[in-house]
């Protein structure tokens, strides 16, 4: 649900992160690279601003770890939402748990092993999306769809 002006969440509002979030050098403490939330944790909006004129941050307050951070709009959903973990990622296998057909052709097989191209996140209900490459043809497949190999 956005506000009026467009943006996600309000302060006060309890948000939950999508993915790990490590230190891209800026905070103080920790190493380049060092974890500072898992994808999972809840957190309650303090602020928002923008970066570069384009990009929504807002500052979020993690009990868990005691941190404040900055995180990204696309980092965020609503804390309220189911919490489904990401399966898959990036160049990872997955096996196929039905038969898939494009225009009425077998393109694939149930059972057949894929490689996922990346992960998708739908940040207006939580549900994971994969988009994968089946021969010629990059397509998204919802999470029901692959199992691990």
């Amino acid at each position: 649900m956005e506000t009026p002006n467009g943006i996600r969440f309000e302060m006060g509002d309890r948000v939950r992160v999508v993915r790990n979030v490590r230190n891209d050098g800026t905070f103080a403490g920790f190493d380049k690279g060092e974890l500072l939330v898992e994808a999972g944790q809840c957190g309650e909006v303090r602020s928002y601003g923008y970066f570069l004129q384009t990009q929504v941050i807002f500052q979020v307050f993690f009990p868990e770890v005691n941190r404040v951070i900055g995180v990204r709009d696309n980092e965020v959903i609503d804390a309220a939402l189911p919490w489904i973990p990401c399966q898959f990622h990036s160049l990872d296998k997955a096996r196929l748990t039905r038969s898939l057909s494009m225009q009425g052709e077998l393109v694939a097989s149930k059972g057949d092993v894929i490689e996922v191209q990346r992960a998708l996140r739908n940040l207006d209900n939580g549900q994971m999306q994969y988009e994968v490459a089946i021969g010629a043809h990059t397509v998204r497949l919802d999470s029901a769809v692959l199992e691990t190999v």
